[in-house]
């Protein structure tokens, strides 16, 4: 799914300046300007990321255009696959220190790589990855994030990253003995801190929580029935929040959703208050059996802890577009194709990662949005090859539960915080 927000944040904020004051031509630099100048109106209007504004033929500076045509092309283009080692990591034969923040856009390939390079270390005997992730955006590793701070303890400065980065590389380089575990990651809701031998732990299990007609995530399917929701391209639901490197207002961190949740295009489900704790250590992923009025649908998923006083904060969140349900979400490779209008459809959708604990009192809460925007590409529910664009219709799209079709929430829990 397109990250359109981002790339825009990235080429026309970090990048464009600096390359439009390098042109040696002045009359280039000026036109280059003019542009940069437009597509600041665009993202500052929205029209920059409505619906088919990917496919626009919009006059933006030299950078944004080289990255506007990246997201046009598969994700298993030559073009994308050149620039990543993700489904490459069988020639990675050294060791690998990776470090990530829980509300960084790049937390799944961080992630993916560690999962992929932990597998390859165990079958081959080679070195295995450290990890270190902590409650921190992509720019900003103060530790405080959408309002949270999150302790003394939970700042790069406090967790001193340097003289992590010089321990490691005495240990690679010098043969100098690492006594810490090989992950150590930031436990959001809990505070602190926490080490261990994997991620996800290896005693972690899956917890499957069932969406039920009524609104409430139980521990098996219920009932039957669908909640319907109208998904309407001229009015995205907004970001808010999450892993994201965006514009202002869009900031990262785990924002309250109570503003987002309140609109009839978000449908929510919860657990009742908890008696004990409940803490996520691993992957985070929905099933959702969907049903749509149009030839494809976008679904978005967020997992939320909904707190006493009434917030609700995203704690992960993740999107799948229908016609590529068959594509593998980090590779691209896959089939696409069309839906078929009133047929019943499963749809897997990743939510990437969380190290998290739910309190006591707190409630675990699953929205589902038809968009996210400007971080993700606004769907048109029309189906369109790779590299073109159907017009956006309005389309009602109905989240089916129950034993027959039992959409659910899959979480990777520790029976205790370690």
């Amino acid at each position: 799914m397109p990250e359109l927000g981002s790339t825009l944040a990235w080429t026309h904020y970090a990048i464009a300046p600096d390359t439009i004051s390098r042109l040696a031509s002045a009359g280039e630099r000026e036109a280059e300007r003019r542009r940069w100048e437009a597509t600041e109106h665009a993202i500052t209007t929205g029209e920059a990321y409505r619906a088919g504004a990917l496919h626009t033929g919009r006059d933006v500076e030299g950078i944004v255009r080289w990255g506007l045509d990246r997201l046009r092309e598969p994700l298993d283009s030559p073009r994308h696959r050149a620039g990543k080692i993700v489904d490459r990591t069988d020639a990675v034969d050294v060791p690998v220190l990776l470090t990530g923040g829980w509300f960084d856009v790049f937390l799944g390939p961080t992630l993916e790589l560690y999962r992929r390079l932990r597998r390859r270390a165990e079958e081959t005997g080679g070195p295995a990855p450290r990890l270190v992730v902590g409650p921190w955006t992509h720019d900003d590793l103060s530790g405080r994030a959408a309002g949270l701070d999150f302790g003394p303890e939970a700042s790069a400065g406090s967790v001193d990253l340097t003289a992590l980065h010089l321990r490691w590389f005495d240990a690679v380089l010098r043969g100098d003995a690492l006594d810490s575990p090989p992950v150590r990651v930031f436990l959001t809701g809990a505070d602190r801190w926490v080490e261990a031998d994997g991620f996800p732990p290896r005693d972690a299990r899956a917890l499957e929580l069932y969406l039920t007609p009524e609104g409430a995530l139980a521990p098996e399917p219920a009932g039957s029935g669908g909640r319907r929701l109208v998904s309407d391209p001229a009015s995205p639901v907004p970001t808010c929040g999450g892993a994201v490197l965006l514009f202002a207002p869009f900031g990262a961190g785990p924002a309250d959703q109570t503003a987002v949740e309140a609109r009839p295009d978000v449908v929510s489900w919860r657990t009742g208050p908890l008696e004990e704790g409940l803490t996520v250590m691993g992957a985070v992923r929905a099933v959702v059996h969907l049903v749509t009025t149009g030839t494809d649908a976008d679904v978005v998923v967020r997992l939320c802890d909904e707190r006493p006083d009434g917030t609700s904060r995203v704690v992960a969140d993740g999107v799948r577009r229908g016609s590529a349900r068959s594509a593998d979400p980090v590779t691209g490779r896959g089939e696409r194709g069309p839906l078929e209008p009133g047929r019943a459809y499963e749809l897997a959708v990743d939510l990437w990662s969380a190290a998290h604990t739910f309190l006591p009192g707190h409630r675990i809460r699953v929205d589902i949005a038809p968009s996210s925007s400007p971080r993700w590409d606004v769907g048109t529910n029309t189906y369109a090859p790779d590299g073109e664009c159907a017009p956006p219709v309005m389309a009602e799209h109905t989240i089916l539960q129950g034993a027959g079709r039992p959409s659910r929430l899959v979480l990777d829990v520790v029976a205790s915080p370690l």
